[in-house]
Parts: structure tokens; C-alpha cells; sequence
């Protein structure tokens, strides 16, 4: 049976989400609430309050946008997993959301069915992300590691290297950039040298990777 918890500010999201969870055999809904506040107010009012497996958490609150909400929820239960749902799709609340500690991350428009299934993926093997979600973090991580390539390589060596990453060969690539074959070689040796790389196939692993 997995114990979920469900924090959602409007009352009608909220209530459909229980009455479409506790429909299923291994889903008990333990609480609802309308805010984090809500919740922290009534544990300290002394009311016993079953620890969840999962807690289904609204994130567009003045408490959680931040994600102190996620870090909260983790204190009063340490071995609770959250899924973020939102109306807002920033990659920014999806990246702060994941570092403060959520398992998962959904867009408010996700089906009913999709939250079930993203729960149960969540218990079974720890993470979940609407595809638009997973979207926006890889959009994310492709430039966090092209910001890192650009503080170490020249504007013409990045060029190079995003047409090394598309497939092009030194003859493709001379004529893109209208230098010769010799020309990209050197830069080549260069872009090795300081990323310590040896070889085009390492050179693209490591991009692949995020190790640079």
C-alpha cells in the first residue's frame, strides 16, 4: 500500500486528486491540505498524522515557490518522497525543485492517470518527470555545460566543437568555416589540450557526459 499525501491550494484540484487516488487498491491517501502552513500548524498542535511514502505537493504557493517548502516536508518526514505539481513550467522551479530534494517534477495539466502512474514510479524507483518537464532540465543541463565549454575554449573553438557534436566531418567542417582541413586540425589539438581529451570520440563522451 503506498501512503500518499497531497498538498494542492485549490480545493477542487485537490479533492479530485483524492477521490481519483483512493479509487485504486494500493493507494491510501493519509492527509490533504490546502497549504504547507496547514500542515506544520497541525503537527504542532500535537495531531498524529501518518508518515506518507509520497506527497503530492503544489509548488505555486507563497511557502513552497521557493523551495523551503520541499526541505520542510523532508524534516518532518525524512523518508517521505515529493512530486512537485505545477501550473508553471520555468526550468528554474524545475531545477530548484529537483535540488532541493523532490523526486519528481509535473506540469498541472498532467492527466489524472499520469499522477498515478508517476506515484507509483516514484515508490518503485525513485523519480518521475513530465515530458515537458524533461524537456526544459535537459534544455538546462545542454547549456550549463555549454556556458563550462566557453569560459575554457576561443568563440571559433566552440563553433568547431558544435559541429564536431552534429556529425560533421574535418572536411565538412573546413568548409563550414571556411579555413582548411590543416586549420582544423590545429584547432582541434588545441581544444584537446585544454579540455584534456585525447581524441574527438573522448572529446564527445565528455560533452555527452557533462564531465568537462
Amino acid at each position: 500500500m503506498i501512503k500518499v499525501g497531497l498538498i494542492d491550494d485549490n480545493y477542487f484540484l485537490l479533492n479530485s486528486y483524492k477521490e481519483f487516488l483512493q479509487g485504486f487498491p494500493d493507494i491510501s491517501v493519509v492527509f490533504t491540505f490546502m497549504s504547507l502552513a496547514e500542515l506544520t500548524k497541525t503537527i504542532r498542535h500535537g495531531l498524529h498524522i501518518p508518515e506518507p511514502d509520497i506527497v503530492l505537493l503544489d509548488i505555486n504557493q507563497p511557502q513552497v515557490a521557493d523551495n523551503k517548502g520541499v526541505q520542510t516536508i523532508l524534516e518532518i518526514y525524512p523518508h517521505s518522497k515529493i512530486i512537485i505539481i505545477s501550473g508553471d513550467d520555468d526550468e528554474k522551479y524545475i531545477v530548484q525543485s529537483l535540488k532541493s530534494g523532490a523526486s519528481g517534477f509535473l506540469i498541472k495539466n498532467a492527466k489524472l492517470m499520469d499522477i498515478y502512474s508517476s506515484i507509483r514510479d516514484v515508490y518503485n524507483s525513485g523519480a518521475c518527470l513530465s515530458p515537458k518537464a524533461a524537456k526544459k532540465l535537459i534544455d538546462h543541463l545542454k547549456s550549463n555545460i555549454s556556458e563550462q565549454l566557453a569560459t575554457k575554449l576561443t568563440k571559433r573553438e566552440m563553433e568547431l566543437v558544435n559541429l564536431l557534436k552534429e556529425g560533421f566531418s574535418y572536411k565538412e567542417m573546413a568548409k563550414r568555416m571556411f579555413v582548411s582541413v590543416y586549420t582544423i586540425n590545429h584547432h582541434l589539438k588545441n581544444i584537446y589540450q585544454k579540455l584534456g581529451v585525447e581524441t574527438k570520440s573522448e572529446l564527445i563522451s565528455k560533452i555527452l557526459q557533462k564531465t568537462i
